[in-house]
């Protein structure tokens, strides 16, 4: 029999504050979910202001992104008259823990320093698509007056490593290391570098920016701020049932053993791996193949579930507790309609969090009718995300 099973892979979203820190001790529950509403909604852009925050910035009139390379000039029809020049691109290898990490460095023009924006990869190891966030940003960001830094990661593209034997860990300090690295630049502003980062990304560049000092800001689109099984649970299941695989009523069923897998791989306990295994391969008597998780030998020996183990391998990891003292500039973008990363859930845990350590300097940007990817569901039309970024910069790093 041939198993067929779908494994969604991690998929490449200032306002007035008031002051104090919320403390929820003593409070009922259904008071403390009280608190928190009316803390998230004085952290997130309201429908006025998210749409001041997208209007075109003014670096931007006159010009028209691409998905890679330089901007183009377009006149009044909407006619390309020619291609944006305005910024330099040198490629530089940087060592990390033992490798060397292959990156380019985008630069405005001038000898003056400028911020500096490090740029994450989305999940995966396609190359060109867990780079196309940082790709199509770091034009843009070179455009509006800011360095960028785009990177193959770790065992991919031109950097050295092994991809299958890396962690979420290993791109949170490949991040960091390259910041420190280039805040010796001569072009580079130390006190203005920030990480930013979609999907997969988003989540690297929150964590590394709570890691490293270097960071003094960060931006994250689509990253989940919930636990690793939690991220993958809700990815995992909403993914099988968008792609008709299982029924909301199936996903009821399975959903136990697809919990007890990934706490599984968590543990990294081979006795916890041979009892789920063994609840799979009972399983299987019943259900079809591709309703289940795969076991981990299967997993481990069939290469084309390479590119998610390191998401697999990374599940025991604790990404959230640090934010406890989290207290840099965050914008945090998601999409009203996104089915891989819980949305409600991540604005509620940063509310939480933010509470904990007292920061007043984040913005959350709900934006509506946005998936996962920054696509209107309606339109079908690219959401104009890169504005909101240039917007919130110019506010609050520039």
């Amino acid at each position: 029999m041939r198993l067929r099973t779908t494994l969604i892979p991690a998929i490449i979203a200032g306002a007035w504050f008031l002051g104090g820190t919320t403390d929820f001790h003593g409070l009922d529950p259904a008071a403390k979910r009280t608190e928190m509403t009316i803390q998230t909604k004085q952290y997130t852009y309201t429908e006025e202001q998210l749409a001041a925050m997208m209007a075109i910035p003014a670096a931007l009139e006159g010009y028209r992104p691409n998905q890679l390379g330089p901007l183009s000039r377009i006149d009044s029809s909407g006619n390309v008259v020619t291609t944006d020049s305005t910024f330099t691109v040198t490629k530089m290898k940087i060592p990390c823990n033992g490798v060397m990490i292959t990156g380019w460095l985008y630069l405005p023009p001038g000898d003056a320093k400028c911020p500096l924006v490090v740029l994450t990869n989305g999940g995966g190891n396609n190359v060109r698509a867990i780079k196309s966030f940082s790709d199509f940003m770091a034009p843009i960001l070179a455009h509006c007056g800011y360095a960028a830094f785009v990177h193959d990661k770790r065992g991919t593209g031109e950097s050295e490593g092994d991809y299958v034997k890396t962690t979420y860990d290993d791109y949170i300090n490949d991040a960091g290391t390259c910041a420190n690295f280039l805040a010796e630049h001569r072009r580079i502003n130390p006190d203005k570098i920030g990480v930013m980062g979609a999907s997969e990304g988003g989540r690297i560049a929150v964590v590394a920016a709570s890691r490293f000092p270097v960071f003094s800001f960060v931006i994250s689109q689509s990253g989940t701020m919930v636990g690793a099984i939690d991220d993958r649970m809700n990815a995992q299941i909403n993914g099988m049932i968008d792609q008709g695989t299982i029924t909301d009523s199936i996903a009821d069923l399975v959903r136990p053993v697809w919990r007890r897998s990934f706490e599984a791989w968590a543990s990294r306990d081979p006795e916890k791996h041979s009892r789920i295994d063994l609840e799979i391969e009972e399983m299987r008597k019943v259900y079809p193949g591709n309703y289940l998780p795969f076991k981990k030998r299967e997993m481990d020996s069939i290469p084309d579930f390479a590119v998610i183990l390191p998401t697999w391998n990374s599940l025991g990891n604790d990404y959230m507790t640090g934010m406890n003292h989290f207290r840099k500039k965050w914008l945090a973008i998601y999409g009203a309609e996104d089915r891989v990363v819980p949305t409600d859930e991540s604005v509620r845990n940063i509310s939480h969090y933010m509470s904990l350590s007292g920061n007043k300097s984040y913005n959350i940007a709900i934006i509506p009718r946005m998936w996962h990817v920054p696509v209107d569901s309606e339109t079908k039309r690219r959401v104009k995300f890169d504005y909101l970024i240039i917007n919130w910069l110019d506010q609050n790093v520039r």
